[in-house]
């Protein structure tokens, strides 16, 4: 069987690492055959750092849009030229903290106090570029922004561009990737039909709604209605029990 596990809230809960009985959990899944993949809204770069046990597996980063796979980091559909050059323009308008990240390289401006500080680039893989040297955007995330900017934020970028969007409630960021790219997307693109996922955020909806079996992890009280759509819904400390139970 696949397995597929988003990381931050769902393994990690603390954006820097994961518990050694949940790897060890992991492990003995793989151990028995099956085969594990992780999804991601992280890039490629960020993911490696907290699953290093994990590195030559299945990655799927970007919220789907970047691929790592037998050794070979793929795009898999870019931000179109037309739609990056718009949120840049409203980047500069409004001086929004951001991340735009490329296939490997990124571009940042981001508050010290901000979460994603923890997750970016934590390894020193890459480097923090001028945005106009991103020449592939493969997503793009907003940061910081209150309610009311939200809103005026997802109307302009969804009446002016094609982008797919996700608003991470409770953490005032907004993700966004190409057209059509999400996690469930690209695991239909990479030919997995049948899959076990865990996921706990807006971004994992669509992966968990397609899975033959979904368990929902409570890290989000804002989201907690999203617990009963799914199969089952386990608090951070049953991650592991759960996982191990799927080894018997």
């Amino acid at each position: 069987m696949n397995y597929v596990f988003d990381v931050d809230g769902t393994l990690s809960f603390n954006e820097t690492s994961i518990e050694p009985d949940i790897i060890a959990s992991i492990k003995k899944l793989e151990r028995m055959g099956n085969q594990i993949i992780f999804a991601s809204a992280r890039p490629i770069r960020d993911l490696i750092p907290i699953i290093p046990e994990f590195q030559d597996n299945i990655l799927i980063g970007g919220n789907g849009a970047i691929v790592s796979m037998a050794d070979t980091v793929k795009v898999m559909s870019p931000i179109s030229e037309k739609d990056f050059n718009y949120l840049r323009r409203l980047i500069k308008k409004y001086n929004l903290e951001h991340v735009v990240d490329g296939k490997w390289n990124y571009s940042a401006q981001v508050s010290s106090e901000n979460a994603i500080i923890k997750q970016l680039d934590p390894n020193g893989l890459a480097k923090n570029v001028p945005i106009e040297e991103i020449s592939n955007p493969i997503k793009a995330i907003l940061l910081g922004i209150d309610n009311r900017q939200m809103s005026q934020m997802t109307n302009m970028i969804g009446s002016n561009t094609d982008l797919e969007l996700i608003e991470h409630i409770g953490e005032r960021n907004l993700d966004m990737t190409s057209k059509g790219i999400n996690k469930s997307s690209t695991l239909g693109l990479l030919g997995i039909k049948q899959y076990i996922a865990f996921g706990n955020d807006m971004n994992d909806i669509r992966m968990l709604s397609g899975a033959v079996k979904s368990f929902w992890v409570k890290t989000k009280p804002d989201l907690s209605a999203q617990a009963a759509t799914f199969d089952y819904s386990l608090e951070p400390n049953q991650v592991a029990s759960a996982i191990q139970d799927l080894c018997i």
